[in-house]
């Protein structure tokens, strides 16, 4: 098990090398923009506009040990702060040499996967490998760095990061006839899964707000999970009755439930948060379905 400096070293290198896993770059010159360009842009233009991140505890997995090293995460509007001091933002997101696979998309929710690794370039080398969808005006992910270098203390471990973001105007959304619902996606990774970074929990994502006496509530609802490197399926999750204020909605409970969740676009458009509960860790999103 890593002590506690030894989890701040491995996280903090991670973020100051592979900056988190933003897109960013520029159509080619001349023909037709590829699907990966204009993912790029896309990345690159929310990344600019966001004004609000979510991201969860950093969870950092050693093989034979049955816990994960957990450090805390605490964020206010754009920005947020890791363990003790490290702090970044939306600004932060940035890699233009990441290899890219764009997937299907679902639920409106355009999808990708990103690959890299810093080998070569004289720091911890690390394999990075993100699950991840975007919108028009949030992305969210689940990111899983391996470290690979056999000289560094940290070989070996995985850590899990989950985040998401965009550009939210701070308003409960409007809700005509007293209910609104997003639909999505969810991407997750599960704790007792951490030999592959491919390994990866993928459902569908249902959100609602109804008003009540009390004001507004948000439900949410991830359905048929599954994981299919391992074929393993998963029970559905949900939360109710959780209250929305100034355009988001949280409820933390024990060490390893939580979710938050924040609505983005001038009409509240999009959803998009993170969650960890029953061993998985992750992110969704999703667009409003009316």
């Amino acid at each position: 098990m890593m002590t506690s400096t030894d989890m701040r070293t491995l996280t903090m290198t991670a973020w100051a090398v592979l900056c988190l896993m933003t897109l960013t770059g520029c159509l080619s010159s001349g023909g037709r923009p590829t699907p990966a360009q204009i993912a790029r842009a896309d990345y690159a233009r929310i990344a600019g506009n966001a004004n609000v991140i979510l991201f969860g505890d950093a969870l950092a997995y050693r093989a034979g040990t049955a816990e994960a090293e957990r450090v805390p995460t605490a964020c206010r509007e754009a920005s947020c702060s890791l363990g003790f001091g490290r702090v970044f933002s939306t600004k932060n997101f940035s890699a233009s040499d990441v290899e890219l696979e764009i997937l299907p998309g679902r639920n409106g929710v355009r999808l990708v996967v990103e690959r890299a690794d810093s080998k070569g370039d004289n720091v911890n080398d690390t394999d990075v490998t993100v699950f991840g969808g975007w919108m028009e005006y949030g992305f969210f992910a689940s990111q899983a760095n391996l470290y690979t270098d056999e000289e560094n203390p940290n070989y070996g471990a995985t850590i899990f990061y989950s985040y998401a973001l965009g550009d939210a105007a701070g308003e409960n959304p409007a809700a005509p006839g007293g209910s609104a619902e997003w639909r999505g996606f969810v991407v997750g990774r599960d704790a007792g899964v951490t030999s592959s970074l491919e390994s990866v929990v993928q459902g569908d994502a249902a959100i609602s707000v109804k008003m009540e006496q009390s004001g507004m509530l948000a439900d949410v609802a991830f359905t048929g999970l599954g994981n299919a490197r391992t074929g393993m399926s998963y029970d559905d999750m949900t939360w109710t009755g959780i209250a929305v204020t100034d355009g988001g909605f949280a409820r933390r409970g024990a060490v390893g439930d939580v979710i938050k969740g924040d609505f983005y676009g001038s009409n509240q458009e999009e959803v998009g948060g993170i969650f960890e509960r029953s061993g998985i860790a992750g992110a969704f999103g999703g667009r409003r379905s009316e």
